[in-house]
């Protein structure tokens, strides 16, 4: 083994735990902030500003704030960090992850949510 090989590998391991423990961290944030916007999401949802797409995303079904406007963009942004990260895990498609955790979100959804079916038509549940 090269000298320059002898001090890379060490490194890299270091490096290696690093990515793991900032995995573990990042999952942590992204369930914390979803858990604290969930009262704000589900109230926006009691009242027709929001709906659930098809694809496992929050859309404004009406004039929002901006503080609304802002809720979903961050919402939106964690749920693709959340679907990609399940793609990675089970070798699907990030689509397909959102797609899937749709139809669990549409079945679980209160009664008065918006949803959007697979077809892409809105319902109120």
């Amino acid at each position: 083994m090269t000298a320059m090989k002898a001090r890379l590998l060490p490194l890299l391991a270091v490096l290696g735990l690093f990515a793991v423990t900032a995995l573990a961290e990042t999952a942590a944030d992204l369930r914390q902030r979803m858990e604290q916007r969930l009262p704000q999401i589900d109230a926006l949802k009691a009242s027709e500003v929001l709906g659930e797409n098809n694809r496992g995303f929050l859309e404004l079904r009406q004039s929002g704030t901006p503080a609304a406007s802002e809720l979903v963009r961050d919402e939106n942004r964690d749920r693709e960090a959340v679907y990609a990260e399940i793609g990675q895990q089970t070798g699907a498609a990030p689509d397909a992850v959102g797609r899937a955790r749709a139809r669990q979100i549409a079945a679980n959804s209160r009664r008065g949510v918006w949803v959007q079916t697979e077809q892409g038509t809105w319902v109120k549940k």
